[in-house]
């Protein structure tokens, strides 16, 4: 129920960031001749690492693309400028595509954007406490402040699951929304009793005497799971699709050799955010995957209409996008 008016008050950005969507894009179809430029909408997170080492590398230009790439501090910014064809795809997590898509807007994943490590204790999301802190379990959360860098979005919904996981009360936890630099800060002060973590600062937690209580992404699947992706829209889809097709391909490579080349990925990080150099050394990378299991999509489809983030249930196929241009 505490999520009904936030999907409620939604409906009416979805018809009109969807209204918005007669836009065209301005990229054409790729061309070994002249590199077809591609405008993206990236967050300035771990997870996109992937894509500027691909740019590096040339896997774009080799598939008759380049990238020029936007920033944004958060998914939901990016979210218009993509409907509107302003912008040919854009990276977000899996529940934010999943509750858009709840809400009317044509989204489709073209591509996986990272994934879980499936190894507890050092996953790219955890739930942290401090090291002298009563807290034992997920469970001891309720009547807990525990923070999020967003309500009502993917990271408090790792933490209910992992409360619900220890057979807890998601519900007795009182969530807080605070930016990751101030949780940790928080943290470490006793204004908070836990935090849900996500890379790098999770890294940057770990040395402010703190220790993790549980790992939730393998509360949902004991496996790795696709956490995050890159989307566009179905108009962009049905305008152009011998492009997406080039783009997917030029993804998949890019997250095939970065999984393989984890010092070069690391190595990203201090191009495109602000981050210690130590930092880089001790993140725990997620995993680069360019594969995107029903499995994972129906995971995250179970726990999201669980915790109230969607309302209907949405199948694979109407998510995720065949990947040819057929």
């Amino acid at each position: 129920m505490r999520r009904r008016t936030a999907l409620a008050g939604a409906a009416g950005l979805a018809l009109s960031l969807t209204a918005c969507g007669s836009g065209s894009s301005s990229a054409g179809a790729p061309s070994s001749k002249k590199p077809t430029t591609v405008k993206a909408g990236f967050i300035p997170v771990i997870d996109v690492a992937a894509l500027y080492l691909g740019q590096q590398q040339g896997v774009f230009s080799d598939n008759g693309l380049k990238l020029d790439i936007k920033t944004a501090q958060g998914g939901a910014a990016l979210v218009p400028p993509v409907v509107s064809g302003q912008y040919q795809f854009a990276f977000s997590n899996v529940v934010s595509v999943l509750s858009a898509r709840s809400k009317g807007l044509p989204l489709k994943i073209i591509a996986a954007g990272s994934s879980s490590t499936g190894t507890d204790g050092k996953d790219v999301t955890m739930i942290r406490v401090r090291k002298d802190s009563p807290i034992r379990t997920a469970a001891d959360l309720e009547g807990k402040r525990v923070s999020v860098n967003t309500l009502n979005n993917l990271l408090q919904m790792l933490g209910e699951v992992a409360v619900t996981a220890a057979r807890g009360n998601p519900d007795k936890v009182k969530f807080v929304e605070l930016p990751f630099p101030d949780a940790v800060t928080a943290l470490k002060k006793g204004e908070i009793d836990a935090m849900v973590t996500a890379e790098p600062f999770d890294a940057i937690a770990a040395q402010a005497d703190t220790r993790v209580i549980a790992s939730p992404y393998l509360e949902m699947a004991k496996e790795s799971l696709t956490t995050s992706v890159y989307f566009t829209s179905e108009d962009q889809l049905k305008k152009n699709p011998e492009l997406f097709t080039a783009l997917k391909k030029a993804i998949d490579a890019s997250l095939t050799y970065a999984d393989g080349h984890p010092d070069e990925t690391r190595a990203q990080l201090s191009s495109f955010m602000t981050i210690d150099p130590d930092i880089v050394q001790k993140v725990t990378l997620p995993t680069y995957s360019p594969e995107i299991p029903r499995t994972s999509v129906e995971a995250f489809v179970k726990a999201a209409t669980q915790y109230g983030l969607i309302d209907r249930t949405i199948s694979y196929n109407d998510l995720v996008w065949s990947g040819t241009a057929g």
